[in-house]
């Protein structure tokens, strides 16, 4: 499948529906039981249930397993039926940057929050993203990616990356390219990389010998070294080492143009996410650490856990787990895949977790960071108003829980 960008890296638009709203708030005890479920391994009574809004659900649950106590906490999201949407929100509203994720979600007026991919030292989201309807980010060693298209329906996936960038000088050219590396990071020796605005106003660059190239509205618009400008409405095309002499060719006023090989339920993805290793597939638990090359920090013994799942009936499962505490140990990842089917869900996969696990609802941090305080990380997923929802409204219910 050709996902061709246009010159704007298939940016995709779509309509908020506005939906009048009611709310209710009621506390109950909850039970969670299945067949899975043994004799060492019960929920206890007195756990917390509140109806946040319609078609939000928030569970906080204590389980007793083995003599072990795990605090979780769970937000159930039908979006179909509510008047608030999930998006992918970066730190500072940049790729490279960090910020709590209290106070992405109080940026963006949300009224829950979860921390979401996992991220480098110096910031940077690690694996696949698409930020309103853009590619942004390349998935990395086939992991796991949870998305949400403009159809309001989710899906797991794990993608390739196969892109290519092309150029000729008129139309009736065979057009030459050259395949692309990644997108908006750090370039390694002699690769190519996407840069786009999401990235910042400047590629950052320095390596040498380099070639940027610099593209809007599919004409090659200036060429030069390293720390290119990167325009609003267009993207930068940087070749490092040899590659460098492999675009040597091109020349200003040339036409460009990028073409994505990818899943076609790409093509409508509103937002995606990269995290893993997957928990859950079609309703089975299935651990792909190994296949998804995760390193033995993500993958053994217990710690604070994210993860994020659909249910059969279609709703989104966000959930955290509190760690490395007295009265919550942490989950293994098979404890978290059991949990999450426990909890409905029929696919469901890991997110960053440890010091970065954060759980934010109505305007505060219900669970317990092992760090002590909260950690600022790279990107969140949050639930927001759509466009038309009364915003004094929703700051009311995340301020007291109920509408005043």
């Amino acid at each position: 499948m050709i996902f061709k960008n246009d010159g704007k890296i298939n940016k995709i638009f779509f309509i908020f529906i506005f939906i009048s709203i009611t709310f209710s708030l009621s506390f109950a005890g909850v039970a969670f039981a299945s067949s899975a479920q043994t004799e060492a391994e019960k929920i206890q009574t007195g756990d917390e249930k509140s109806v946040i809004a319609r078609g939000m659900t928030y569970y906080k649950n204590v389980i007793s397993e083995n003599d072990k106590k795990q605090t979780t906490y769970v937000l159930e999201f039908d979006l179909m039926k509510s008047d608030f949407e999930i998006e992918s929100v970066f730190g500072q509203d940049c790729m490279y940057k960090k910020e709590t994720v209290s106070s992405m979600a109080r940026r963006k007026n949300a009224i829950a929050a979860v921390n979401g991919a996992f991220f480098s030292k110096a910031g940077a989201p690690l694996g696949m993203l698409v930020h309103q309807g853009k590619i942004v980010k390349e998935p990395i060693l086939g992991r796991t990616v949870f998305g949400v298209t403009n159809d309001n329906e989710f899906f797991f996936d794990n993608p390739r990356f196969d892109a290519r960038f092309f150029y000729k000088k008129k139309e009736t050219d065979k057009p030459a390219y050259i395949e692309l590396d990644g997108i908006n990071r750090t370039p390694g020796d002699d690769e190519v990389i996407i840069f786009t605005s999401e990235y910042g106003n400047k590629t950052r660059t320095s390596s040498k010998p380099a070639l940027e190239i610099t593209v809007v509205d599919e004409k090659v618009v200036a060429i030069g070294g390293c720390n290119s400008l990167i325009p609003p409405e267009g993207y930068v095309i940087h070749a490092g080492g040899f590659m460098a002499e492999e675009l040597e060719k091109v020349s200003v006023t040339d036409i460009a143009y990028m073409e994505l090989y990818v899943n076609p339920v790409w093509e409508k993805a509103k937002f995606a996410v990269g995290g893993g290793p997957r928990l859950l597939k079609d309703g089975a638990i299935t651990i792909e650490a190994k296949a998804e090359k995760f390193k033995s920090d993500v993958v053994s013994g217990r710690a604070p856990r994210t993860a994020v799942g659909i249910t059969a009936d279609k709703k989104i499962l966000m959930v955290c787990v509190d760690g490395r505490q007295k009265n919550s140990a942490g989950m293994t990842l098979k404890e978290l895949a059991r949990y999450m089917k426990r909890l409905g869900a029929v696919d469901a996969m890991n997110l960053d977790g440890g010091g970065s696990t954060t759980f934010f609802l109505m305007g505060k941090v219900l669970n317990s960071p092992s760090d002590g305080r909260e950690r600022p990380v790279s990107q969140a997923l949050v639930i927001k108003p759509k466009d038309g929802f009364d915003k004094e409204l929703t700051a009311k219910i995340g301020v007291s829980g109920a509408v005043k």
